[in-house]
C-alpha cells in the first residue's frame, strides 16, 4: 500500500514503459497522431528542430517536433497544443536554442501555445518531463524532446542517426519513460494545469471531450500491466522553506522497506540522504543486494569536476559499509564502443522485483529539494520483474526470458554474474579518488548540487509590477542573485582551471602564485580583446559591473585595466541598450514597476548631463539601467557620453587603487608618481561629480 510520502495515487487502466529514445519518440509520434483534443508537453528543454523519427523509410519522416505539432493542429480543427519549457539559466545558453519562442514561431495563438516557465525557487530548474494526450494518456520520465536524447537500444558505436539538429554526433544515450492511461493520466494533467497557471496566470481550460485511451495507445509499446495503482511523487523547491520533497521521502521509504534487492539506474549519485540510507542498509543485518548502474563519467568537464567528485565520495561510503559483499556499482559498455561511455540518463529503481519507479529525479541534492521533479511508482511483481529483465538484457546483450528466469530463481547478483560476459556488459565502476582534489573541489561541487533555494534580496522575489512602496530614496533594485551566480560561476570555472593547470605543473598553490599565473595569461597581447566581450557577456547576465572591473584591475597593468574597463563598460552599455530597444516588452515585465517609473522620470530630459546623473544614483544594477533606457528610446550617443562622464573617473580610480593594493600584497613598491597623480585626479573628479549630483 502507498504511504503519505506521495502527492496522489491514481489508477492506471494500462501501464508500460519505453526504454531509450527511439522507442519513446516513435511512441510519442504515434500518440500525438491520434490526438483529437489536446496535447500538453512539459519539459526541462524542448528543441523546435528535434527529429522524432530517424528511419527515412518511415512515411512520417521527417518529423521535427515544432512543424509536426503545427501540421497536426492544421489538420484537426478541435486540437489545442500547450508547450511549457523551462526558461533556462544562462549556464545552458551554449547548449540550447537561444530564443525558443521565436524558433517555434507559431502564428496561431488560439490553439498553439508556447511558454517559457521561470516561476520557481531561485537557483532551481524545472526538470519534469511530462506529455499528456487528450487528457487520458500520459508519458512521464527522464526523456525531454530535445537534442542529444535519441538513440536505439543497441547504443551502436557508429549510428549515423545519432546526431543533433546541427549534424554533430554525440555519445550513446540511455533513458526510460513511463506511459499510463486513465485516472493516472488525468492526475498528471492536473499537475500540468497547475504548472501552466503558475507560469502564465491562467489554468488550462477544462477538457470537455476526452479521447479514447485504448485507441491513442502507441502500437509500438506493449501494455505491461492493467488496472494498477500509480503513486506520484514530486519535488518542488520553495524560497523561504516549506518545499515539497515527496521524491526524497518516497526513495528513503522504498530503500528502508527492501528485503531482497534494490536495482537503481541514475545519471548522478550525489545525494547525501540517499547515500546514507543505502549505506545503513548495507551495514545492517542481512542487507539486500544492491546494484547501481551509473555512467562511467558525466558528460562535461565541469560536471566531472563537481558532480563526479561528490559521486566518488558517496560511492566510497557505500563500499566501506558493504561488509557482506552485496553491492555492485557498474556502467554499461560494449566491445564496439571501446572506451566511449554510454550516457546513463535514466532515473529508475526496482525494489524486490515488486516495486518499480520511473521518474525525472536524479539522485542529487538538487532533485531531492530544489528542482521541480515528478516520479511514478507502481507495485506489481510481474511488471517489476519484467522491467528489471528488460533493462539487464539490454545492458548485457542477453535473452530476456533467460535473464527473467535468473532473476526469479537466483536473484539479482547471481543473474548479473551469469550473463555479464558477452559483447555488451556492465563494467565495474571503481573511480580513482584523489584526496587533495576531493578536498579542494568538494566545496565547489556543493554549490553545483544545491539542496535548497538560494536566499534572495527582497527585490528579487519574482513579484513584478507592484505599486510604489516605501520612501523614494530607499527604493532600489539590487543585483539579482542570477547576476552574482553568473560571476561566481566564472570564478569557480577559472579556479578549477587554474587548480588543474597548477596540479599539472606541480606548483604550490597560494594567492600570490595564483595571481601571478593569471597575470601571466593576461599579459598575452590578445587578452584585452577577450576581456571587453567578456564584460559585455557578463552584463547580459546582470553580473555586477564593479566585480568585473575589479577582476580587470587584478589581471592587467593599471593603464590597460582602465582602458579595458572603460571600453568594456561602454560596449556593454551599447549592447544592453540595443537589447532594451528590441526586447523591451518582455524584459520590462520582470522589473518592478516603481524602478521603471523612477528611471524614466530621471531620464525624461534625455540630455547628456541628465543621463550622467542617472548613472550616479544607485537605483538599479548597471545592466538594468542600460536596458530600461533602451526601452524608453533614449538616444544611444547621449547615453554613452553620459556614461563616460559619470563612470570614467570611477573606473580609473578603481583600477589604479586595486593595482596599488595588489603591489602592496606582492611586496612591490607602492609609490609610483604617475599612478598617485592619476588616483588623486580621478578621486577629485568622483567627489566633484557626487557633489554636483546632490545639488542637482
Amino acid at each position: 500500500s502507498m504511504s503519505n510520502n506521495y502527492w496522489r495515487t491514481a489508477r492506471a487502466d494500462a501501464f508500460g514503459w519505453a526504454i531509450d529514445g527511439e522507442h519513446y519518440f516513435c511512441a510519442f509520434r504515434d500518440a500525438i497522431d491520434r490526438a483529437e483534443h489536446e496535447i500538453i508537453i512539459i519539459g526541462w528543454d524542448i528543441d523546435s528542430r528535434f527529429e522524432l523519427i530517424r528511419d527515412d523509410s518511415d512515411p512520417r519522416y521527417p518529423s521535427p517536433i515544432s512543424k509536426t505539432l503545427k501540421s497536426l493542429a492544421e489538420e484537426k480543427p478541435a486540437l489545442s497544443v500547450y508547450v511549457l519549457s523551462w526558461d533556462f539559466a544562462i549556464v545552458y545558453a551554449m547548449e540550447r536554442e537561444l530564443l525558443p519562442e521565436r524558433s517555434f514561431g507559431w502564428k496561431d495563438r488560439e490553439r498553439l501555445h508556447f511558454h517559457l516557465d521561470d516561476q520557481h525557487a531561485s537557483g532551481a530548474s524545472h526538470h519534469q518531463k511530462i506529455v499528456i494526450v487528450d487528457g487520458v494518456l500520459a508519458f512521464s520520465g527522464g526523456l525531454d524532446l530535445t537534442k542529444d536524447r535519441w538513440d536505439t537500444r543497441r547504443h551502436a558505436a557508429d549510428d549515423r542517426r545519432r546526431v543533433d539538429p546541427d549534424g554533430n554526433a554525440y555519445r550513446p544515450f540511455h533513458d526510460v519513460q513511463a506511459i499510463v492511461t486513465g485516472d493516472a493520466a488525468r492526475t498528471l494533467r492536473e499537475l500540468a494545469s497547475s504548472r501552466w497557471e503558475n507560469a502564465t496566470g491562467e489554468p488550462l481550460p477544462a477538457l470537455d471531450d476526452e479521447g479514447d485511451a485504448e485507441s491513442i495507445w502507441p502500437e509500438t509499446l506493449p501494455v505491461q500491466a492493467t488496472n494498477v495503482e500509480v503513486a506520484i511523487a514530486r519535488t518542488v523547491g520553495k524560497s523561504g522553506g516549506n518545499g515539497i520533497s515527496e521524491v526524497e521521502q518516497s526513495y528513503l521509504e522504498l530503500i528502508a522497506s527492501a528485503e531482497r534487492s534494490i536495482y537503481i539506474e541514475n545519471q548522478y549519485f550525489t545525494s547525501d540522504s540517499i547515500a546514507t540510507a543505502l549505506a545503513e542498509r548495507l551495514a545492517g543485518d542481512d542487507p539486500p543486494e544492491i546494484v547501481l548502474v551509473l555512467p562511467s563519467e558525466t558528460s562535461g568537464w565541469l560536471e566531472q569536476a563537481t558532480m563526479d567528485i561528490l559521486r566518488n565520495r558517496g560511492l566510497a561510503r557505500l563500499r566501506e559499509a558493504d561488509t557482506e559483499g552485496r553491492l555492485r556499482v557498474v556502467s554499461p559498455t560494449s566491445k564496439d564502443l571501446e572506451d566511449a561511455p554510454i550516457t546513463v540518463h535514466a532515473k529508475i529503481m526496482i525494489v524486490d522485483n515488486r516495486w518499480l519507479r520511473i521518474g525525472s529525479a536524479n539522485l542529487s541534492g538538487r532533485s531531492m529539494g530544489l528542482d521541480t521533479e515528478c516520479d511514478l511508482v507502481v507495485e506489481h511483481e510481474d511488471a517489476a520483474t519484467d522491467f528489471c529483465a528488460d533493462l539487464l538484457s539490454e545492458h548485457m546483450g542477453a535473452e530476456f526470458d533467460e535473464v527473467r528466469a535468473g532473476l526469479t530463481s537466483d536473484g539479482l547478483l547471481a543473474t548479473l554474474a551469469a550473463f555479464n560476459d558477452g559483447d555488451r556488459w556492465l563494467e565495474t565502476l571503481d573511480p580513482d579518488v584523489d584526496e587533495t582534489e576531493q578536498a579542494i573541489l568538494e566545496p565547489v561541487a556543493r554549490i553545483a548540487d544545491l539542496e535548497k533555494p538560494i536566499a534572495l534580496t527582497p527585490s528579487d522575489t519574482g513579484e513584478h509590477g507592484g505599486d510604489d512602496v516605501g520612501d523614494d530614496e530607499d527604493d532600489e533594485m539590487h543585483t539579482p542573485v542570477a547576476g552574482w551566480a553568473a560571476l561566481g560561476l566564472i570564478v569557480i570555472v577559472v579556479g578549477i582551471w587554474i587548480y588543474l593547470a597548477a596540479k599539472g605543473s606541480g606548483e604550490d598553490l597560494n594567492f600570490s602564485s595564483l595571481l601571478d599565473m593569471l597575470r601571466d595569461v593576461a599579459s598575452h597581447p590578445l587578452a584585452p580583446y577577450v576581456a571587453v566581450p567578456a564584460i559585455v557577456l557578463g552584463s547580459v547576465v546582470v553580473a555586477p559591473i564593479t566585480g568585473m572591473l575589479a577582476v580587470c584591475a587584478l589581471l592587467f597593468d593599471p593603464w590597460t585595466a582602465s582602458i579595458v574597463g572603460i571600453t568594456g563598460t561602454l560596449a556593454a552599455t551599447a549592447v544592453n541598450h540595443w537589447i532594451g530597444g528590441h526586447f523591451g516588452r518582455v524584459i520590462a515585465k520582470r522589473i518592478p514597476k516603481r524602478i521603471i517609473e523612477k528611471i524614466n522620470r530621471m531620464a525624461a530630459s534625455s540630455d547628456v548631463w541628465s543621463l550622467a546623473a542617472v548613472r550616479l544614483v544607485p537605483i538599479a544594477p548597471f545592466s538594468v539601467v542600460n536596458v530600461l533606457l533602451g526601452v524608453s528610446g533614449v538616444r544611444l550617443r547621449d547615453f554613452l557620453l553620459g556614461t563616460l562622464i559619470a563612470m570614467g573617473p570611477a573606473i580609473v580610480l578603481l583600477c589604479m587603487s586595486v593595482d596599488r593594493a595588489r603591489a602592496a600584497l606582492a611586496g612591490e613598491s607602492v609609490f609610483d608618481p604617475w599612478i598617485i597623480v592619476v588616483i588623486a585626479a580621478a578621486g577629485i573628479s568622483v567627489i566633484g561629480l557626487r557633489i554636483w549630483q546632490k545639488r542637482r
